[in-house]
């Protein structure tokens, strides 16, 4: 029901009002940030689209369909997603080349999701789509079914086509069957082949606000303070992936990276810098780097924030106490060390060496700070 899709109401609304006028397009990109609900929302939709008792523009969740839709079996939903790559050239690939245990492991991520529909599938060496999931869609859309089903194919993270795949897929959506729905979900939406863009319906997916990230991280962790979800919900973006991701890790451990970095750079450590640097990059996980340097934006806009006794609004409150020895001990330029930080998230985009992001980072920095002269 749309009730489990946090925040949104413009995306539902739409899809309600396509729902209640029939006016139902043959394929749709669901765009926005990765943990906004586009996943989520399109299996709602499909569920809407073959509910056998929807209640008020709803669908019911306890029918045949639904419930086949939930739980990823049902025949006339297909939930597409990138797949390790197979043996064989795009002209020979084919399914039936996945080993047993990414089959099995596939599942696995299918049943997390049906029990989560914020979770995010992620499979080893999965980084395309393959031509033969199209293929697949391909060989089964224009089968006859009864006219009471729509036949609804998700193919999420879309832009991991690659040009053979894309237009493989392009082709359906020059001659699309009726009784049929293609939905692409997509967090680089200038990734897909323009053809394909204009040939969809696009909807937009916000980012979920602060205050529903909030309530969010209360109803998975009751016992946490304030602090830590105030925290916990900055540095989630707008997302319940990186939300979840952040709730599945120890981020005041990450914090914790983040006062070694700068304890071991301001003390001419580099040998411990460099080891704090090498536990940063090690598994090469980009969502978790991004955390730190969010993690190093609060703590100079929290030095600011200290500056101009505006204690309420800390957030790393727990901490005032190094706060307040930082500002004593050293003058930063906190403005301008929040920007050579920002910096560094789009030399990341831009797959930079994170080794070497860091190392020069943390030189901007220290020329950037001062230590107070003892009176």
């Amino acid at each position: 029901m749309w009730d489990k899709i946090i925040s949104q109401d413009r995306a539902k609304k739409i899809l309600t009002n396509i729902f209640k006028t029939g006016n139902i397009a043959h394929a749709y990109i669901f765009y926005g940030k990765d943990g906004t609900g586009k996943d989520a929302a399109a299996l709602e939709f499909a569920k809407l689209l073959n509910c056998e008792n929807p209640v008020d523009n709803n669908a019911c969740d306890v029918c045949k369909n639904c419930t086949r839709i939930s739980t990823f079996k049902s025949p006339i939903v297909r939930f597409i997603t990138a797949l390790p790559a197979g043996k064989d050239s795009d002209d020979n690939d084919t399914l039936s080349d996945l080993k047993p245990e990414d089959y099995e492991l596939l599942n696995e991520e299918l049943v997390k999701k049906s029990e989560d529909i914020y979770h995010k599938i992620r499979l080893p060496k999965a980084n395309t789509i393959r031509i033969s999931s199209i293929r697949d869609i391909k060989n089964s859309i224009y089968l006859s079914e009864n006219s009471n089903v729509k036949k609804v194919y998700i193919i999420s993270d879309a832009d991991l086509m690659n040009v053979y795949t894309s237009n493989s897929l392009l082709k359906i959506l020059e001659e699309p069957p009726k009784n049929s729905v293609i939905i692409l979900t997509t967090s680089r939406i200038n990734s897909l082949l323009p053809t394909i863009v204009g040939r969809c319906q696009k909807i937009r997916f916000d980012d979920i606000p602060l205050e529903e990230l909030k309530k969010y991280i209360k109803s998975k962790k009751p016992d946490f303070t304030e602090n830590e979800i105030n925290l916990i919900a900055e540095l989630s973006n707008g997302s319940i992936y990186t939300c979840n991701k952040i709730l599945n890790e120890n981020y005041l451990e990450l914090r914790e990276k983040v006062l070694d970095y700068l304890t071991f750079m301001l003390t001419n450590k580099n040998l411990s810098l460099g080891g704090t640097i090498d536990e940063l990059i090690t598994g090469k996980d980009k969502e978790k780097l991004k955390q730190f340097l969010m993690l190093l934006i609060y703590w100079f806009r929290d030095l600011s924030v200290l500056n101009n006794n505006y204690t309420s609004t800390l957030i790393n409150n727990d901490k005032i106490d190094r706060l307040k020895n930082f500002n004593k001990n050293f003058k930063s330029d906190n403005l301008k060390i929040i920007g050579l930080i920002e910096d560094s998230f789009r030399d990341f985009d831009q797959n930079l060496n994170p080794e070497l992001v860091l190392f020069h980072l943390s030189q901007k920095i220290k020329s950037n700070i001062k230590r107070n002269s003892v009176s």
